[in-house]
Order: structure tokens, then C-alpha cells, then sequence
């Protein structure tokens, strides 16, 4: 099995909706390397339902850290976070810097399920004159890329990655997501490693992907290059793992 760098993860615990405590997290942690995952990068949810601060993060990567050394669990955790939209005018300079992937320059953004936010490329625009870059979380689980997924040309073009999640290519989160998920894989966007399932109680354990082919530590793309969709991204998006 090739080695594999999930970026995008909720295993810090008592954060958000990821494990209870650290116990769960440990238990976690370890179902994700027995899957081969050598490297997890811990986005919490940043939004108006669970605030996290980027500070928060880092501490609680620290205290994970050791306690993952403490058991003798051969995973390195890294920090960041999944950026709501709306949350991003509450963030400054500093705490947009605290949550990049892995220290890196590349900021995780939440694509919203429902609705097309209006302001995204100007969003992607801003962030990269400021010196960020952009990856947007699971788009294949937007009901707006599910009926047109040509609406991540323009985005994508402004130099933005895609972030899939496993669990859509499994099947796990419906059909359309599937079918969304195989359309964005075979020619479309520059996408991201698929991240693997790793919330307590949604089925499957963190790591596993039954039926499909983890990604290498780099960035997965398609090699059928469709009118430019797909290209080839730096083994370290992330700015941070290794």
C-alpha cells in the first residue's frame, strides 16, 4: 500500500464534531495507520457553529502529538482548518496564517451544500493577493457541482485545488456524490488526495476505503487531461507534511 497524507480530518477531540476524547482520538488514530495513513493534516470546522480558534488547534496538535508518541501510534498530525466562507472576514492575517494546511500557504475552505456562494471567485482572488492559496473541501457534496460541475472551471482556473472526500468515492455519501466525485476524478479540476472518513459513528473506520486505490503522497489527478481540468500539483500542497 502506498503511503497516505489524508488533509483533511476531524480527530482533534472535544473540538467539533470529531471524537469525545483523546482515548477516541488514539483509537482513531491507529485505524488510520493499520489503512496506511502516515500523516493526517487536523481541520477542525471554523465557523459560527464551532469557532474554533487556529490557537486551539495548535495546542491541541501539540497534546495529540505526545500523546500519540506515548503510545507508540506512527502517526504525524499536522494543523489547519476547514474554513466556513462566511467565517473568513472574522479571521485575520494571523489566524488565517495559524490555519494553513500543515504551516504551508494553503487554506481549506468549506464548500457549502447548498447554494452557490455568489462571492467564491473573488474569495480565491483576494486570499491569493494576500498570499494564500485555496483548497475546497468535498465540492462533490455541493447539490450545485452535482448539476453543473463546470461551475469549478473558473475557480479552479484562478489556481484553486479540489478536495475530495473518500467516502464519496465509496458511495457512502449517495449516488450523486459518486457519480460527482468519477466526473471530477476523469478530467476535471486539479483535485487533492481523497481524504479518508475520519468522524466517530459515520460508518467505516478512519483510513478505510473498501474498493479503492489510496492515493500516493501526492495530490491525485486524473491522467485523461480534459480540456485542461487536470494537472499535475506539488507533493506537498500542504506546505507541511512530509
Amino acid at each position: 500500500m502506498g503511503r497516505v497524507i489524508d488533509l483533511h480530518c476531524h480527530l482533534l477531540p472535544g473540538i467539533d464534531d470529531g471524537p469525545r476524547s483523546m482515548s477516541d482520538a488514539v483509537t482513531m488514530a491507529r485505524a488510520a495507520v493499520a489503512a496506511g495513513t502516515t500523516a493526517m493534516v487536523c481541520t477542525p470546522h471554523m465557523h459560527p457553529r464551532f469557532p474554533t480558534r487556529p490557537a486551539t488547534v495548535l495546542a491541541g496538535v501539540a497534546a495529540l502529538a505526545e500523546r500519540l508518541r506515548e503510545e507508540d501510534v506512527p502517526l504525524q498530525v499536522y494543523a489547519g482548518g476547514e474554513i466556513a466562507l462566511g467565517h473568513l472576514l472574522k479571521m485575520s492575517d494571523a489566524d488565517l496564517a495559524m490555519a494553513c494546511l500543515g504551516s504551508g500557504s494553503w487554506l481549506l475552505l468549506e464548500m457549502p451544500f447548498r447554494g452557490w456562494p455568489l462571492g467564491l471567485a473573488e474569495t480565491v482572488r483576494d486570499l491569493e493577493i494576500r498570499g494564500y492559496r485555496v483548497v475546497l473541501a468535498h465540492p462533490e457534496r455541493a447539490e450545485s457541482i452535482q448539476r453543473t460541475p463546470d461551475r469549478l472551471r473558473d475557480i479552479v482556473g484562478r489556481g484553486a485545488l479540489v478536495q475530495i472526500t473518500a467516502e464519496s468515492l465509496t458511495g457512502d455519501n449517495g449516488t450523486a456524490a459518486r457519480r460527482t466525485a468519477q466526473v471530477l476524478l476523469a478530467g476535471g479540476p486539479r483535485t487533492s488526495s481523497p481524504r479518508t472518513p475520519t468522524r466517530p459513528g459515520r460508518g467505516g473506520r478512519p483510513g478505510s476505503r473498501p474498493g479503492s486505490r489510496p492515493p500516493r503522497s501526492r495530490c491525485a489527478s486524473s491522467r485523461r487531461r480534459s480540456a485542461g481540468w487536470s494537472t499535475r500539483v506539488p507533493r506537498r500542497s500542504s506546505g507541511g507534511g512530509r
